[in-house]
């Protein structure tokens, strides 16, 4: 059972203690804020459900702590305890490696766990260019250095959101991403922050496991992960920050433009207002725009003053309308945000105002 949680006048919420007999009768969860910690009480349970035995995963990593040592060599009896099916489920995720094989490669390379240094990328290349796969790879570290290193799983990388193009940026990547969230929300190493994000996914993916656990409260459960400030913020952040270290205003908003033209039009519109402001501020600097239609009076006095010409002035009054319309609500006008329009409403500002921005421009004739 995953913790119950009770209130009392709907003010008190309190976590009892994690029942691990699955039959006890289901809880009915209140929406709480997400607290990560519960599942990682509870990965014992789902794995006795789900693999029939739980682990002592503890017991593991002292046995792989000497590895911390520099005077000690890694060597193949140490893959075979965690391919072992009664130290660990991960052979039903990972083939076992070929432990003849690797142990004369591991007698020959004579590879070390340590240092690792403040950069592991080295040490992830020289595994990889040995077991050839960043999920083994990633099980030898966790158990090493469980403080710093997790199981890289497929499920978490979802919940996390982390996408790197290559292996070791990933992993290097998700574990960095990992210890935000175990300081986040107070677990002790990052290899308990995977397990815990492992259970909670879980559970959202099988629906008879969650039934047996959850009981009915598995739609709360994933309520709560969804209302978490904090967690959707982190998530949209890996999501997000590639787009908005490469790319432009402009070049965001044309490709959010299918998905979302309103927020793509508020993208390019606020792109535009930027512009302007760069126009009067290069043009007119004694000027300071102001007024519901300082935009309309700055273009028809650059239309005057032939810094644009009079053609281009009712595509340059669309774009402002179209900012408009997508930036207030309550904005009368009967201009539709479709991805044709906020393509449109790119495409001339991307024509006309480049100029603007560009010192020395000549004045049209």
């Amino acid at each position: 059972m995953i913790p119950q949680l009770s209130t009392v006048n709907s003010q008190l919420l309190t976590v009892d203690s994690w029942a691990f007999s699955p039959r006890r009768s289901a809880c009915t969860l209140f929406v709480v804020p997400f607290d990560l910690g519960s599942y990682f009480v509870g990965f014992d349970d789902v794995c006795r459900i789900k693999f029939g035995q739980q682990y002592r995963f503890d017991k593991l990593e002292k046995s792989f702590a000497y590895l911390r040592s520099e005077s000690q060599w890694l060597t193949a009896s140490h893959v075979e305890k965690l391919f072992d099916p009664k130290n660990t489920p991960f052979a039903h995720y990972w083939p076992r490696p070929n432990l003849k094989q690797l142990d004369s490669v591991l007698r020959a390379e004579r590879l070390k766990l340590s240092p690792v240094g403040d950069d592991p990328r080295a040490l992830i290349q020289r595994l990889l260019a040995i077991f050839h796969n960043i999920g083994t790879v990633s099980l030898l570290l966790r158990f090493t250095y469980p403080e710093r290193f997790g199981v890289l799983s497929t499920p978490v990388v979802a919940v996390l959101q982390v996408q790197r193009p290559r292996s070791t940026e990933l992993y290097v990547a998700y574990c960095e991403e990992l210890e935000l969230w175990q300081e986040h929300f107070r677990l002790r190493s990052v290899a308990e922050t995977e397990m815990a994000l492992w259970t909670y996914q879980e559970l959202l993916a099988d629906e008879e496991l969650a039934g047996e656990i959850l009981g009915d409260g598995v739609d709360a459960v994933d309520s709560a992960f969804g209302d978490d400030v904090w967690v959707q913020r982190r998530r949209a952040a890996q999501v997000l920050r590639p787009f908005l270290r490469n790319y432009g205003a402009l070049e965001l908003a044309r490709i959010l433009a299918e998905e979302s033209p309103r927020l793509a039009a508020m993208i390019a519109g606020e792109e535009y207002e930027r512009r302007l402001r760069a126009a009067s501020r290069r043009f007119y600097p004694a000027s300071n725009p102001a007024g519901a239609r300082w935009a309309y009076n700055l273009i028809d006095r650059m239309v005057q003053d032939r810094h644009v010409a009079l053609e281009q002035r009712p595509r340059l009054n669309e774009v402002w309308e179209m900012r408009n319309a997508a930036v207030h609500s309550d904005h009368n006008s009967r201009i539709m945000l479709d991805v044709v329009a906020v393509e449109r409403m790119i495409e001339i500002i991307e024509s006309i105002s480049s100029n603007w921005l560009q010192r020395g421009a000549s004045r049209r004739h």
